[in-house]
């Protein structure tokens, strides 16, 4: 293999030039295009850094906004529960007032047809009794006749009663 000095340095020159002209016209632009790159890919990564914490804070605030509803829902549903409770006792109460107000009138109701029946059956037996003096009375009796009436009057009111 042989070697041209002339055309070493002939490629080096050429080298060279390309090199320079390269530096001049493509490197700046390359070294713009990757520094925008660059910068692009940091905005990125801070605009998706600023999104994960505007997401964790805004997952934190509905963990709390569920959290305290739940308590809510708990606070109504124990107070609907009270409300409930007091007013099935309420209405437990009126319906024992009520049934102890129904078993009195049906007290006084038995008392009076009880004192009702009384009389009438002493204004029977007066009435019955009556008769049986009027019937005793109204003969001229002797021990056996009386022994009868009186069997008569017993059989009398049995018949009645």
């Amino acid at each position: 293999m042989h070697l041209n000095f002339s055309t070493i340095i002939w490629a080096i020159i050429n080298f060279l030039v390309i090199l320079a002209i390269l530096y001049k016209f493509a490197y700046n632009p390359v070294m713009k295009f990757l520094d925008n790159r660059s910068q692009e890919i940091a905005n990125n990564i801070a605009e998706a850094e600023r999104n994960r914490s505007e997401s964790e804070a805004l997952l934190k605030e509905y963990k709390e906004k569920i959290a305290q509803a739940s308590n809510e829902a708990q606070e109504i549903i124990a107070r609907a529960n009270k409300v409930a409770e007091e007013e099935r006792n309420r209405i437990l109460a009126q319906t024992r007032e009520e049934a102890a107000a129904l078993l009195e009138r049906a007290r006084q109701e038995i008392q009076r047809e009880r004192d009702e029946a009384l009389f009438a059956l002493r204004q029977e037996v007066s009435t019955l009794a009556v008769m049986a003096a009027e019937k005793i009375l109204s003969r001229n009796i002797n021990t056996e006749d009386n022994q009868r009436i009186v069997e008569d009057f017993l059989n009398e009111v049995g018949e009645i009663h």
